[in-house]
């Protein structure tokens, strides 16, 4: 039996959305605290995959986090969920200590953030894990920053939820009614701002996709979100000169009294 990593993945800051989780999750593995991919034998030419799992350990895994949702100066930058083994029953707090130990000690910036867990109604727990640019300090955010985050719930017609607002908002901007696209998203709590308490994820296909028309864009849209509560936060990186498609984290901050 031997591991399903051949070599340790190389990490491209020009293709995150692919690079990332490939690197973490490879750390993961190693720190034993991922899926524990392992090789069990060959079967018409291909490998046989399984987990190599200790009893109560549960699992974890690393997700691409967008880049308009990584903290300021991140260099890398991914969502890690850990699941737990529901069967034998894994100590949460004590595993996801683990995790957070494990990658912190390969220099990793893991932070608690997003609405706090709980065991008895989640399915898993989220980390936000990113490494920094050379010579940039991490935010260090406190684990409570997100404790206003009001619970999800359901809306039913005909109420509008946040996510419904913030797209019709979106779709009344002029750049997204000459565009050629528009995609709007939940988006874990984890990779929300810390003084936001509604938030969501937007892709944008603009129709003319140079970057400075994009940029003169996303100023135009970021102001009229400014003016229905909203801010817009996109990529910290320059944009390619040709663009295809944008991301934008679109939040409203919470009350002052709310976050104090």
């Amino acid at each position: 039996m031997r591991s399903a990593w051949n070599e340790r993945p190389a990490y491209d800051r020009n293709t995150p959305i692919r690079t990332a989780p490939l690197v973490v999750n490879y750390d993961l593995d190693q720190l034993k605290v991922g899926e524990n991919r392992v090789v069990v034998g060959r079967k018409d030419g291909y490998d046989l995959h399984h987990r190599d799992i200790a009893p109560g350990d549960g699992w974890s895994r690393a997700l691409y986090a967008s880049e308009c949702a990584w903290p300021q100066g991140a260099d890398l930058c991914v969502l890690v969920e850990w699941y737990p083994d529901r069967e034998v029953g894994s100590d949460w707090a004590a595993r996801v200590q683990a995790v957070t130990d494990g990658l912190r000690s390969l220099d990793y910036v893991v932070e608690w953030s997003g609405c706090p867990m709980d065991p008895a109604k989640d399915l898993h727990a989220d980390l936000l894990v990113y490494r920094m640019e050379p010579g940039k300090t991490p935010p260090r955010r406190p684990v409570d920053a997100w404790a206003h985050v009001p619970p999800p719930r359901t809306y039913r017609w005909p109420e509008k939820s946040p996510l419904d607002l913030l797209e019709g908002w979106l779709r009344q901007t002029k750049p997204v009614r000459n565009g050629r696209r528009l995609g709007v998203w939940d988006v874990a709590t984890a990779l929300w701002p810390p003084e936001a308490d509604r938030c969501g994820l937007a892709r944008w296909w603009p129709a003319d996709g140079s970057a400075d028309a994009v940029n003169a864009d996303l100023r135009e849209m970021a102001l009229a979100m400014w003016e229905v509560g909203y801010r817009v936060r996109t990529q910290e990186r320059s944009l390619p000169d040709v663009v295809e498609s944008v991301d934008l984290l679109v939040y409203r901050e919470a009350a002052a009294d709310a976050v104090a």
